[in-house]
């Protein structure tokens, strides 16, 4: 699992891809990270976050796509 720097768990902005989705531009858009614990926004190229293993916050990506 990803964590902030805070040490807060990092999860999806669901919003933000279900826009990205609406305007058909899943598969090119930059995912953004968001922390549970202070808010904080992360955002990272898919590429950069499919080039590990695989992880729970991806499978909810690819649920959401």
């Amino acid at each position: 699992m990803m964590t902030c720097r805070c040490g807060g768990p990092l999860r999806l902005d669901l919003g933000h891809l279900s826009e990205a989705q609406r305007f058909n531009c899943l598969t090119t858009t930059r995912l953004l990270w968001k922390c549970c614990l202070c808010g904080h926004s992360l955002w990272l190229e898919q590429a950069a976050v499919t080039g590990g293993s695989t992880s729970p916050a991806l499978a909810e990506a690819n649920a959401v796509a």
